[in-house]
Parts: structure tokens; sequence; C-alpha cells
């Protein structure tokens, strides 16, 4: 299934109360998917953009990456701007555009890995995480 749309997909105004800060920039990179189901890409820039392939489907997203608060965990707040309306790598089509998805990060194993949760706390992982290249 794509990893995004596993992901709790929510607009961004009314989100949360917590403050949000600039995270640093060490989600830039090229991180790949680890896990069963699927074989992924995200390519994060500095320019915030990412580009998402999971072949054939890809797409080009606008995205935030904050720093939430003192908790440990990182806001990734996205939109696809652009899509190939291809299926993703599980053969459905799951992507549309215009498109927003919320999800929470936490860096391990300094900062090589970022797994990814539905809420700002561990109970709520969502199986699978990013592996930086």
């Amino acid at each position: 299934m794509k990893l995004y749309i596993v992901l709790i997909s929510l607009f961004i105004s009314g989100c949360s109360s917590t403050s949000i800060e600039k995270s640093e920039e060490q989600h830039v990179g090229l991180w790949y998917l680890v896990a069963d189901y699927c074989d992924e890409t995200y390519e994060l820039k500095a320019d915030g953009t990412q580009i998402v392939i999971s072949h054939p489907e890809v797409s080009v997203d606008k995205y935030t990456f904050t720093k939430f608060g003192d908790t440990g965990f990182y806001a990734w707040e996205y939109t696809v701007v652009e899509y190939n309306n291809k299926p993703s790598c599980n053969g459905t089509f799951d992507t549309h555009l215009g498109e927003q998805t919320l999800a929470y990060v936490k860096f391990k194993n300094n900062f090589t890995e970022m797994h990814i949760y539905e809420w700002p706390n561990e109970e709520t992982h969502i199986g699978g995480y990013l592996k930086k290249r």
C-alpha cells in the first residue's frame, strides 16, 4: 500500500496547538522505504520539493518539515503538485493531485533512519521506515 496513503491524511489547519519550530535539514536527501510490501524512493530537496517514486508511479510534492516542540518528533506535511497517473508499486491508484498528507517522524541511528508515525507518540508507528542512502 502506498506509504503516504497509510499515513493519516489531515489538512494543515487545525491539526495541533503545540508550537512547531523549523527543523534542521537532516531530512534532505535520498531515502528508500524499508518494508515488505513495496519499494519506494523519496528524494527530499532543500527547496521544499520532494519526488516520490513508487514504480511506475511518480509524484512531485511540496513539503514542509518542522520540529514538533521538544518531543523529538518532526511534522512532515506535503501536497501532491504533479502526478503521472500511473499505479503505485502495489498496483493501486492511491495518489491524487492536490492530496495533502501529514505524518510525524522520528530519526534513529544517527539520522540514517526516519520512522513514521500517525501521531507524535511511539505507539502510533505505522510499520516500515525510510533509510537514508
